[in-house]
């Protein structure tokens, strides 16, 4: 009898070390070891993901992954006549800060007031669409700031169009020339360009910001 109670209590301790050893709290633990980490992919350099590609200064073209954008020159004028006469002007724009000669089609600053008018080019960088630039609809950030923080949206764009503030259709790697007409006040120091840079057909652009400061 003794030795069939000593093997029982064996079969009996034996059993009890294999519970414990897929006890729940045992798989807790091996679940709570953590797994190795895969490296994040590195972002792919340049283009419309780094922040820092959409800032730059005269001379710099800026690229937002659809265009590429340049301010080429920039001066104060006491009065503007359009490079492109048949470009599409909105008169809601213009007509609370400067008059307009159909004849010369000139615009003169009404009192108080000076233009500055900054010279750009952008580039059709989408390589298999054909595209319109938009500086009309949606959300548009386009300003001329100066340095005391105040802002002027521009009330000229003057460029070969196809519908107000709206390119021609650009082909791939093409481009064009435009200059913006800001209304500003007497004696202020232009600052930065800002730009919103949208395709026609979508309801959102990129921005990028041309310092005008030496």
């Amino acid at each position: 009898m003794k030795v069939i109670s000593l093997r029982s209590a064996a079969s009996l301790c034996a059993a009890l070390a294999a519970c414990a050893a897929f006890s729940p709290l045992s798989i807790a633990d091996a679940k709570a070891k953590p797994k190795p980490s895969k490296a994040k992919p590195a972002k792919p350099a340049g283009g419309a993901n780094q922040v820092e590609g959409l800032k730059g200064k005269v001379g710099d073209m800026l690229f937002t992954g659809q265009w590429r954008f340049q301010v080429t020159g920039f001066q104060q004028v006491d009065s503007y006549t359009l490079k492109v006469p048949s470009s599409e002007q909105d008169y809601a724009k213009w007509h609370s800060d400067a008059e307009y000669d159909d004849a010369s089609h000139t615009f003169t600053p009404k009192p108080g007031l000076t233009f500055v008018a900054i010279d750009c080019y952008a580039k059709n960088a989408q390589a298999k669409a054909t595209e319109q630039l938009d500086f009309y609809s949606d959300d548009q950030k386009t300003a001329l700031t100066d340095d005391q923080s105040n802002s002027y949206p521009p009330i000229v764009c003057d460029m070969l169009s196809h519908g107000g503030w709206v390119t021609k259709p650009l082909l791939p790697g093409s481009g064009e020339k435009i200059t913006l007409l800001f209304a500003v006040s007497s004696g202020m120091t232009p600052k930065d360009l800002v730009v919103t840079l949208k395709n026609w057909r979508l309801h959102k652009g990129k921005e990028v910001r041309i310092s005008l400061t030496p």
